[in-house]
């Protein structure tokens, strides 16, 4: 466990002190032990032998009972609350940005049929993108290990503030995509259709992503299936969420008939 205590010696620690230890302790014990069996194992003994194993630090339930938290049962909830927060989930975007980027320069953006093909091509190469980078991270798994908890227990006490702090995750990840969705679809020329809006298509295309990486059950082996949606029929490789996000992306937007084209190049 990477825990950096304060040192220990004769001073009372503070309780933001203990709370800070015992959450980084607790939250490293799931890490190490998997969530499929939720925090119910975390605890206030099992996380005490652990810091006094590993730092020689000495708590007692005296110390944290009622001082930090309540009870066990709010220390645990608080500990997938810190799960939660911690599992950074904008690496994903960081990847998929690292790919698409270059790609921009070859796109053909003085012709209806080539904004359309750039749009494909950015769901072929962006949805394969999203899959791998989602499934490779530890992260991902933990988010999703504390959401499956946060959803199959009751919606009030402990759990409602585990659930509370999910969804402001998945809102903050929702407004990185919302940016550059909209950066790419007015660079590339293209408008919302009448009725829709951008955050209705960032949810979905996250629930694409989620569902499907959920369903390959963490592999990180991932289907291609060769297209003839090249030029000239050329085949192509796709995932099938860059399919479903290609889909998506048609019903979602339509050419933008008032758009300017950048100048062309000399």
């Amino acid at each position: 466990m990477d825990i950096v205590p304060p040192a220990i010696g004769a001073r009372r620690r503070s309780r933001f002190e203990l709370q800070e230890i015992l959450l980084t302790a607790g939250r490293d014990l799931l890490v190490e032990d998997g969530l499929s069996l939720g925090a119910g194992g975390l605890t206030f003994k099992r996380v005490f032998d652990a810091l006094e194993a590993t730092h020689g630090v000495r708590l007692t339930n005296a110390s944290v009972i009622r001082r930090v938290w309540e009870n066990q049962a709010e220390f645990q909830a608080d500990v997938l609350v810190h799960l939660a927060e911690s599992a950074d989930m904008s690496g994903e975007v960081a990847a998929t940005l690292d790919v698409l980027m270059p790609m921009s320069g070859d796109f053909d953006l003085w012709s209806s049929e080539g904004r359309l093909r750039a749009m494909q091509d950015l769901a072929r190469v962006g949805g394969e993108v999203s899959i791998r980078s989602r499934v490779a991270t530890r992260e991902w798994s933990l988010w999703m290990g504390v959401w499956v908890l946060s959803v199959t227990g009751t919606r009030d006490g402990p759990r409602s503030v585990v659930h509370d702090a999910l969804l402001e995750g998945l809102e903050h990840v929702a407004d990185l995509w919302d940016q550059i969705y909209e950066v790419i679809m007015v660079n590339l020329g293209f408008r919302l259709r009448s009725g829709f809006t951008m955050r209705q298509f960032t949810v979905s295309s996250a629930t694409l992503v989620e569902g499907m990486t959920a369903r390959q059950g963490g592999s990180q082996e991932v289907d291609l299936i060769p297209l003839p949606t090249g030029p000239e029929g050329a085949v192509e490789e796709w995932t099938l969420f860059g399919i479903a996000l290609d889909a998506l992306g048609k019903q979602f937007f339509e050419l933008d008939p008032l758009w300017t084209p950048p100048p062309r190049p000399a």
